[in-house]
């Protein structure tokens, strides 16, 4: 049976190297919209999470009152870590490399509590509750929580897992479509054989499995092409990636995870005999079998 689909393949191999690459032209662009979905949820995990909190102090709050301050935030049960940064701290920080801030006046610059909070703590309306107890602190003029910036980033995610289903959708149908096709004109160039095998009593499912396998072979090799092309690409990116922002940015792209590619192998060889089942079907119909 391996045997049959084999020599079948080789009889039109350009016809079935051609669906091959267009296979995996199909499933490289299904798995690098996974590959960008996985590693933009890690990227919203990291920077979306509401770890961070900045306190702005009342002008000419100094000394012992903002030390008091800072402690009471520390120990705050969803506090982590408090650490005060004065108006000259901030200039020195935003002003590092631009000068015009660098020589702007000490008074423009906030002095801030920045409070980093405990991740397994904190929720949306948790981060809320915190941050309307720390409005009503002394001294305390306002609260930054950031939750714009990650509702954002969320809301960027879910349109994105929402396209890679989309462009799934549009990937399945583009290969049961390519092999199914592939298959049936598999059959039509080796129908003599089909014939003599209905003469001599071959039973139908002796007749259909080596096309069955043929089409599984298409879904797998398009599916191990595309996982190997996609691995090329990342591998390079991410050299390039760790070089310049990886570093800056704090963190490293991953590669689809073993299961996922075990998936996409499993799934292209079963999209791969579904079209050719379907080719079979249409190819054989009303011939005795």
């Amino acid at each position: 049976m391996f045997s049959r689909a084999l020599r079948g393949i080789r009889q039109s191999l350009g016809t079935q190297l051609l669906s091959v690459a267009t296979v995996a032209l199909a499933l490289f662009c299904m798995a690098g919209a996974l590959l960008l979905v996985e590693n933009a949820g890690a990227m919203v995990r990291r920077w979306g999470a509401p770890v961070r909190m900045t306190v702005y102090l009342a002008d000419g709050a100094s000394g012992s009152g903002v030390e008091a301050l800072r402690s009471a935030l520390a120990a705050l049960p969803e506090v982590e870590s408090a650490r005060y940064v004065s108006p000259a701290d901030a200039r020195a920080s935003l002003g590092h490399g631009d000068d015009a801030l660098a020589d702007a006046p000490v008074d423009l610059f906030p002095a801030t509590i920045e409070l980093r909070l405990v991740p397994a703590a904190m929720t949306p309306s948790r981060l809320g509750a915190v941050a309307d107890r720390v409005r009503r602190l002394p001294t305390v003029t306002g609260v930054e929580t950031y939750r714009g910036f990650t509702d954002r980033l969320r809301a960027m995610l879910t349109g994105g897992r929402a396209a890679a289903g989309f462009l799934a959708l549009g990937v399945l149908v583009c290969v049961f479509a390519v092999v199914s096709n592939t298959v049936r004109m598999s059959l039509q160039s080796r129908g003599r054989e089909i014939e003599v095998l209905r003469l001599v009593g071959a039973s139908p499912g002796y007749v259909r499995a080596p096309f069955l396998l043929e089409g599984a072979f298409l879904g797998v090799f398009g599916a191990l092409a595309a996982v190997t092309l996609l691995g090329v690409f990342f591998f390079g990116f991410r050299y390039q990636f760790d070089q310049t922002l990886g570093l800056a940015l704090g963190v490293r792209p991953v590669f689809l995870s073993g299961w996922v590619v075990l998936g996409l192998l499993t799934g292209g060889g079963a999209l791969g005999a579904l079209g050719s089942a379907a080719a079979l079907q249409r190819g054989l119909n009303g011939a005795p079998t």
